[in-house]
C-alpha cells in the first residue's frame, strides 16, 4: 500500500510542471496586421510564395553557382551555423539535469599517522603507515517534481530551433545581398557600354563643330561647350568602371572567395515578367514564412519556459545520492565480499527565507520575456511595413519601366526618321547626333529601371521569407 501511494504521488507531482499560462504569454503580443492585395492593382498577379531556391527563377547559371558557393563558403553563414551545434549541445546538457547521473571513482590514499595523535592513541593496534583504497560507483538523481529541468530542457530545444531560423535568416540575407550585387554589376556593365557609345557620339559632335569653327561657321563658344560635354561623358566612363570594380569585389566576397576572382558574365540579362508575383494570404502566413519572425517566436518560447523553471525554486528540492563499491586497506583483498560498501542518502531542501531572491529571479526572467515580446511586436510591424512599402515601390517601378519602354521606342523611331531625313538632305549630321544622344540617355534610364525591377523582386523575396517555410524550417 505504501509503494502504491508513493507511486501515485510521484506521478501526480511530476505532472505539476510550472510555466507561464497561455494568457500570460500573449497578453502583450500584437496580432498580425492586415495586408490586402487587390487583384485589380496594375503590375501584380497572384502567385506562390518564394521557393527555397528562389534565385533560379532568373535563369542565370552563374548566379546559381555563386549563391550555391556562398551558402557553403560565406563566413557569416558558417559562423551562424555553428550556433546550431552549440544549441544542440546545450540541449543535451539541459536534458542531463533530470536524468540519473552515475560516476565511477577510485583512489588510493596513503597516510603516515602521528604516534602521539588522537586517532593513533585511541587505536594503538593500527600501524603507523597504512593505505585506504576506495573503488566505487556513485549516482545522483534529483526528482523534477516541479518541472524545473523539464522546462530548461525544452527552453534549450526552443533555442535550437531559434538558431536554425537565425541561420536561415543569415542565408537569406547573404543570398539576396549577393543577387543584388550581381545584378548591380550586370546593369553597370550595360551602362558602361552606353556611356562608351555616348563618348563616341559626343566626340563626333565636337569634331563636326570644330570643323565648322575652322570654316568660320561657328564661334569658339559652341565647340567649348561640346568639349565640356565630351569630358563629362568620359568622366562617367571612369566612374562606372569604379562601380563595376566595387560590384565585382562585393560579389566575390559575398560568395566567400577572393575579391579579384574572374567572373564569366556572358549570359544575357533578360527583362523580368510584366507583372510582379504576390502570394495570397500574406497577413495569415507571413508569420511562419519569415525566419527572423520565427526565430523571435522560438526565443519567446524559451524565455517563457525559463520563467516556469524559476518558479520551481519556491518548492522543495528532493534528491537521492547512492554509493556502491569496495573499500580496503590493501589491493589484495579489495574485491572480497566483506570489503563491500553501500550507502544511500535521500535529501530534501526547502527555501524558508531567501530575502526575495527567488521572486526577483522570476521577475528578472519575466522582464526578459516582456522585452522580447516588445521586440517581436516591433519586428512584426517592420515586416508588414517592408512588404507594404515594396508593393508600393514595385507598382511605381513597374509602371515607370513600362512607360520608359515606350519612350525608348519613340526615341528609336525619331532617330531612325532623322537618319532618313539626313539621307534626303532634310536634316544635318548634328541633328542626327543629337537624337542619337537622346536615345542613349533614354536607354540608360531604361537600364536603371530594369535594375530597380530586379531590386524590388529580390527585396520582396527577402521580405516574404525567401522560401523558409517551403524549405521545412518554418514548422
Amino acid at each position: 500500500m505504501k509503494r502504491k501511494s508513493f507511486a501515485a504521488s510521484f506521478l501526480f507531482l511530476t505532472g505539476c510542471t510550472l510555466s507561464m499560462s497561455h494568457d500570460e504569454r500573449v497578453e502583450n503580443i500584437l496580432p498580425a496586421p492586415t495586408l490586402c492585395v487587390n487583384e485589380e492593382i496594375p503590375f501584380f498577379r497572384r502567385g506562390d510564395w518564394p521557393d527555397k531556391n528562389w534565385w533560379e527563377q532568373y535563369q542565370l547559371n552563374e548566379l546559381n553557382d555563386l549563391i550555391d558557393l556562398a551558402l557553403c563558403e560565406n563566413p557569416t553563414i558558417q559562423s551562424v551555423r555553428a550556433r546550431i551545434d552549440y544549441a544542440k549541445s546545450q540541449a543535451v546538457i539541459a536534458k542531463s539535469k533530470y536524468m540519473p547521473l552515475i560516476y565511477f571513482d577510485t583512489n588510493d590514499q596513503w597516510d603516515y599517522l602521528s604516534e602521539n595523535g588522537l586517532y593513533r592513541a585511541l587505536n594503538p593496534s593500527i600501524p603507523l603507515s597504512n593505505s585506504q583504497i576506495d573503488f566505487s560507483l556513485s549516482f545522483f538523481y534529483e526528482f523534477d517534481f516541479w518541472g524545473k529541468y523539464h522546462n530548461l530542457y525544452h527552453a534549450e530545444l526552443s533555442r535550437e530551433r531559434m538558431a536554425i531560423a537565425e541561420t536561415a535568416q543569415a542565408e537569406l540575407i547573404a543570398s539576396t545581398s549577393l543577387a543584388q550585387a550581381y545584378f548591380a554589376l550586370r546593369t553597370n556593365l550595360l551602362r558602361k557600354k552606353l556611356f562608351v557609345e555616348l563618348v563616341e557620339v559626343r566626340k563626333k559632335y565636337f569634331d563636326l563643330q570644330t570643323n565648322m569653327l575652322q570654316n568660320s561657321l561657328y564661334s569658339k563658344l559652341v565647340p567649348l561647350l561640346s568639349e565640356e560635354d565630351l569630358f563629362q561623358a568620359e568622366q562617367w566612363v571612369y566612374s562606372i568602371e569604379q562601380e563595376i570594380a566595387v560590384n565585382q569585389h562585393l560579389v566575390n566576397i559575398l560568395a566567400g572567395r577572393g575579391p579579384d576572382t574572374p567572373l564569366l558574365l556572358d549570359e544575357p540579362l533578360e527583362p523580368l515578367p510584366e507583372r510582379l508575383s504576390v502570394p495570397d494570404n500574406i497577413s495569415l502566413e507571413l508569420l511562419s514564412r519569415r525566419p527572423d519572425l520565427m526565430a523571435q517566436i522560438w526565443r519567446l518560447d524559451a524565455l517563457a519556459l525559463e520563467v516556469g523553471a524559476a518558479k520551481a525554486d519556491f518548492w522543495p528540492n528532493v534528491n537521492i545520492t547512492g554509493l556502491l563499491g569496495f573499500q580496503s586497506g590493501s589491493w589484495s583483498n579489495l574485491f572480497e565480499w566483506i570489503s563491500k560498501t553501500v550507502g544511500i542518502t535521500p535529501g530534501l531542501s526547502l527555501p524558508v527565507y531567501t530575502a526575495g531572491a527567488i521572486q526577483a529571479g522570476i521577475d528578472a526572467k519575466r522582464a526578459l520575456y516582456d522585452e522580447a515580446v516588445y521586440q517581436y511586436n516591433e519586428l512584426i510591424l517592420q515586416s508588414f511595413n517592408q512588404v507594404a512599402d515594396l508593393l508600393s515601390i514595385g507598382r511605381s517601378v513597374y509602371g515607370e519601366k513600362e512607360l520608359q519602354l515606350k519612350i525608348v521606342t519613340n526615341a528609336k523611331a525619331r532617330y531612325g526618321l532623322t537618319l532618313l531625313r539626313r539621307a534626303n538632305g532634310l536634316d544635318n549630321s548634328l541633328q542626327a547626333l543629337r537624337f542619337q544622344e537622346e536615345l542613349i540617355q533614354k536607354r540608360l534610364e531604361d537600364v536603371q529601371l530594369l535594375f530597380q525591377q530586379y531590386l524590388v523582386s529580390i527585396s520582396l523575396t527577402r521580405a516574404l521569407g525567401g522560401g523558409f517555410c517551403c524549405a521545412g524550417g518554418g514548422g
